[in-house]
């Protein structure tokens, strides 16, 4: 089985530390470190560390989604954020439940669902599992009466179906996993970090239907790793 790997920054890492530890003792695996510049965007030598790495764990820094990092990882990497509320030293730690799971209809998805329902699995946690629609905006021409905004149309429909078919496979593979479905009107981004405060696991995908397959980190993925409030994965 494949090692845990930590990377060592100039950032506070004793959750990140912490929590690879237990991953690793849970797996029966090691725990290696492996040192990352200053920079955080020389990733070149970091993947050449992790080929046979079960997930690179990295310290959670406010505002920083290790963007090139995440990007050509060949495994799984895990963003923990040093304070336990994702606030300030000493502030109160929340109740957490369940492992969330942000879901669209791409291919990396359907990788991130079956991820996360293996951790709940393993955690004994409910699956949360996430999916977002938008209100699409329309331009006009000018001259022309045509109305101008959000379009009027309710896509929560269409949306509960893609998350029930993403859903299939994973409850026929996990009959006795808890699985809640949540669809929400919102931007992804903010509506998976809103609903982190509440997970004990977080799951996206690295790039969604509108990344460059594999070659980009995807503006969600980007956007929830630079403001981790609970323990964070990103799948390829």
């Amino acid at each position: 089985m494949s090692d845990v790997v930590l990377g060592i920054t100039d950032a506070p890492a004793a959750r990140a530390r912490e929590w690879a530890l237990r991953r690793a003792q849970a797996r029966g695996v090691a725990l290696r470190e492996i040192l990352i510049a200053p920079s955080r965007d020389e990733a070149d030598a970091v993947v050449a560390g992790l080929a046979d790495a079960d997930v690179l764990v990295l310290p959670g820094e406010h505002g920083h989604p290790y963007r090139s990092l995440i990007a050509a990882a060949p495994c799984p990497v895990a963003v923990v954020p040093e304070n336990e509320a994702g606030a300030e030293p000493g502030a109160q730690a929340p109740v957490r439940h369940g492992v969330l799971v942000g879901v669209d209809a791409s291919e990396v998805s359907e990788h991130a669902l079956a991820f996360a329902a293996a951790e709940a699995v393993s955690a004994g946690e409910p699956l949360v599992a996430l999916a977002a629609w938008e209100p699409v905006s329309v331009g006009t021409e000018p001259g022309l009466d045509l109305w101008t905004g959000a379009l009027p149309v309710d896509l929560s429909e269409a949306t509960a179906g893609m998350l029930e078919r993403m859903l299939e496979p994973i409850r026929a593979a996990h009959p006795g996993l808890e699985v809640r479905a949540r669809v929400e009107v919102g931007d992804a981004s903010a509506l998976i970090e809103d609903v982190s405060h509440e997970a004990t696991l977080t799951v996206v995908g690295s790039h969604g239907r509108t990344g460059l397959a594999r070659l980009l980190l995807g503006s969600v993925s980007e956007h929830v790793a630079a403001h981790v409030s609970s323990p964070t994965i990103i799948v390829r």
